[in-house]
């Protein structure tokens, strides 16, 4: 390497090491003003306090690597030649001269995109044009400059190869600066987009669904706040492990929730989500036990869904009409032709509208005709009092006199009392339309699902749903009462989305229906037979009326070459995208046969002193079942006491050596991974989904795969072991 140029770059991180040191001081002698300044008010004090302790924060991380990239960029028109670093967060002067670029602006988007020569990219004022002529990428540890290298494209595999052989714990951490070409076009995707991204395992979906979030909260940051971005993960175990993420990208304020904390948030229900069983999940064998679970979340259960709330809006109002003291003020047939005078449209989009939109007709009605209502009700009077004693009679005129002061009122306490208890709650219309799904099915249909449907709604009834519920339920409720405060929502991002129902993203799209989606996830992943999508083309014409665009991600970056290729037996085996992995060499795949349980822990326990030796910081013994994960973890922790046992009653994984079904996994990467028994046996290769929870199991490691099997290995994995 040229010493000249090694030099001038290690006095270059210096220089920006101590501009960086600088500029916190800087901070630091406006935080201990501003309270003088604006002591007099608390609203800018506090935002300016909380901007500049931010920029603080994200500095004191970034300091000992502020670059990790440089672009020499001569734009055409100018005749400097412009030095660009390039990293994490971005870092201006007190005089707003750039430090460091940050990765998410229109410019760095030359270091993932473009190859030297002609290169240009999209800044808000129109496309930039020029020359590229140098693009570096560095090495920094701790501000010592390590190493770096003139690079073309970011996506050469070997210079993948130091992030890729980083432990699972650095690795979400380290990804801005590796960042691909197909990945960082999903990332810079305008948020008016819909888009659904079909990527293998390891493919990065996770990662760039995160980055993608940080850039848009960068790039639309004058427009749209933080809290207006919503991250949807597949239990509560997967978001805590992701949310130390964002933060660390300089994103704060953003939700991350499950679809049951979600649901459970807006329907404002003290409801119980029914634990899944698992078993049903993974060995029942008859298509016909999940029909009803499958029927749940399909578009045909909103469209019965959709006949039912017509029918409620018909049959809604009480067959009476407004009385007052015992005189009808307002006839029945009356408010009927107000209500169904209101067609449901954009503006009458719910139950709860129409009947606001009736109240206030009905109270205008009332204003406009006063005198003759109130000439019909002293009609009303006269029969009356021709009917009963002198004594009565004093009692009506009373009863006279006061509907005709709550007349010249408006009457407007006897129209809400009136319409106040009209609308119920989605859960009971929703055991009300199960209770009666008989009408809107055929009869063959029915019996197929009927023997369920009584013991659903025993459930329901004593708030206990299941996962499949949750989209009628939510449905219900945008149709009756409307969605606000989730109008403010403008982008969601959606991961491991494989195992939601096509109902399920149609409800979604209904609670937050002036949000845009960003939709990640793999079919071959989909580890829930009974409600897990088939087809994403289903989700794009339904959901989002074909006004979303399909992204693919087709490139592995997290398991060895050997590790993907036997992967990818059991993908070719079920006619699913095959992975194509980087290149990165390992340890080939290891195969063993057990003859008994006893045989199986021994061995299990082999692996683990060879992943010890190893330094691995992250280890997964991975099960089919959460009874056979329990069982060995049993056994194992009386000799290791660091052995974890996750259930889907966790929250977090600190690292460490951990027991763990499949279908919890998914999603999570770990340094070295244990399959526990991949045999035919466990694991039938005629069923798709056992299929599936095994490729689950064998993409997880970053770096070694241990295979166990018990008399005969899974038919896709034959040929591996021969």
């Amino acid at each position: 390497m040229d010493s000249k140029k090694w030099e001038k770059e290690k006095a270059n991180l210096q220089d920006v090491i101590q501009k960086y040191k600088e500029i916190m001081e800087y901070y630091d002698l406006k935080l201990e003003a501003l309270p003088k300044i604006y002591k007099n008010n608390p609203y800018m004090l506090s935002n300016f306090m909380e901007m500049y302790m931010q920029k603080l924060r994200l500095m004191e991380k970034s300091i000992g690597k502020p670059y990790f990239a440089r672009l020499n960029f001569h734009r055409d028109g100018e005749a400097k030649v412009e030095e660009l670093y390039i990293g994490k967060v971005g870092v201006m002067d007190e005089d707003n001269h750039n430090i460091v670029i940050d990765w998410r602006a229109p410019v760095a988007s030359m270091y993932y995109d473009s190859n030297i020569g002609r290169a240009s990219y999209k800044a808000p004022e129109g496309t930039c044009t020029g020359e590229l002529l140098l693009k570096r990428q560095y090495d920094i540890e701790e501000g010592q400059l390590k190493n770096f290298q003139d690079v073309d494209t970011v996506s050469d595999d070997e210079l993948l190869k130091p992030y890729l052989n980083a432990s699972a714990d650095n690795r979400l951490k380290n990804i801005v600066s590796t960042i691909q070409k197909e990945q960082n076009e999903i990332i810079r995707e305008p948020i008016t987009k819909n888009i659904i991204i079909q990527g293998v395992a390891g493919s990065g979906k996770t990662t760039v669904a995160l980055h993608r979030i940080a850039y848009l909260v960068y790039n639309n940051r004058d427009s749209i706040k933080p809290n207006q971005y919503l991250v949807i993960g597949p239990n509560k175990f997967f978001v805590n492990y992701i949310s130390g993420v964002l933060p660390d990208l300089d994103v704060e304020n953003v939700k991350q929730l499950t679809y049951e904390e979600l649901c459970a948030e807006f329907l404002k229900e003290d409801i119980e989500l029914i634990k899944e069983d698992k078993k049903l999940i993974t060995s029942i064998s008859q298509e016909q036990q999940l029909t009803y679970e499958k029927f749940k979340v399909s578009m045909e259960f909103k469209k019965l869904l959709d006949k039912w709330i017509q029918n409620k809006s018909e049959t809604l109002l009480p067959k009476k009409g407004i009385e007052i003291k015992g005189y009808e003020v307002v006839s029945m047939e009356t408010i009927q032709n107000i209500y169904f005078s209101i067609e449901e449209n954009i503006v009458y989009d719910t139950l709860k509208k129409r009947l606001d939109r009736t109240s206030l007709m009905l109270a205008k009605y009332i204003e406009d005709n006063c005198d003759s209502i109130l000439e019909e009700v002293k009609e009303q009077y006269k029969k009356k009092v021709n009917e009963v004693s002198k004594e009565m009679q004093e009692k009506e005129l009373e009863k006279l006199n006061y509907v005709e002061k709550e007349m010249k009122k408006g009457c407007k306490a006897s129209i809400q009392k009136y319409f106040k208890s009209i609308l119920p709650n989605s859960i009971r219309v929703y055991i009300e339309f199960l209770t009666n799904l008989k009408q809107y099915v055929n009869p063959e249909f029915y019996h197929l699902i009927e023997k369920k449907i009584p013991a659903n709604i025993k459930n329901i009834k004593e708030r206990k749903v299941e996962f499949e519920d949750l989209s009628a339920l939510i449905y219900l409720k945008c149709k009756l009462l409307g969605v606000e405060p989730y109008e403010q929502y403008k982008q969601v991002a959606i991961d491991e989305a494989q195992d939601f129902g096509d109902f399920s993203f149609f409800a979604l799209k209904s609670l937050l229906k002036n949000a845009t989606f960003s939709i990640f996830g793999d079919l071959a992943q989909s580890i829930y037979q009974y409600r897990g999508i088939k087809d994403w083309k289903i989700v794009m014409e339904d959901t989002f009326s074909e006004k979303c665009e399909m992204k693919y991600l087709l490139k592995s970056y997290r398991t060895t070459t050997e590790i993907m290729n036997a992967a990818n037996h059991i993908t070719n085996y079920i006619n699913l995208n095959v992975a194509k992995p980087v290149i990165r060499h390992g340890k080939n795949v290891n195969y063993w046969k057990y003859q008994n349980q006893k045989e199986q822990i021994h061995t299990i326990k082999t692996i683990l002193k060879q992943y010890k030796e190893n330094q691995y910081k992250t280890v997964a013994i991975i099960c089919k079942e959460e009874e056979e994960a329990t069982d060995i973890y049993n056994k194992l922790q009386s000799e290791n006491r660091e052995i974890h046992n996750i259930t889907d009653s966790d929250t977090q994984y600190k690292g460490g050596i951990c027991t763990i079904t499949s279908y919890l996994a998914k999603g999570l990467e770990f340094d070295g991974v244990i399959v526990t028994n991949a045999s035919e046996e466990e694991y039938d290769s005629q069923r798709k989904i056992d299929m599936k929870l095994l490729y689950v199991a064998m993409t997880r490691p970053l770096h070694e795969l241990n295979v166990l099997y018990h008399n005969s290995i899974v038919k896709p994995l034959q040929e591996e072991i021969e």
